[in-house]
């Protein structure tokens, strides 16, 4: 089984920062958009890594 590197290692730099991440997303009431940002980002990432995976076949 192959596991993509840039994959692999995006998702341990999420680790490290995901509870600096978790704190600003969750900040008051007044940033209702940031977990809709986060996940539209997490959404495009993968969008374009399958793109550029499917271009180098």
């Amino acid at each position: 089984m192959y596991i993509n590197r840039s994959m692999l290692m995006i998702l341990g730099i999420a680790l490290v920062f995901f509870p600096a991440a978790q704190g600003w997303i969750i900040q008051g009431p007044e940033a209702w958009y940031r977990p809709y940002l986060m996940w539209a980002l997490v959404i495009l990432l993968a969008y374009l890594n399958q793109r550029w995976w499917q271009g180098r076949q």
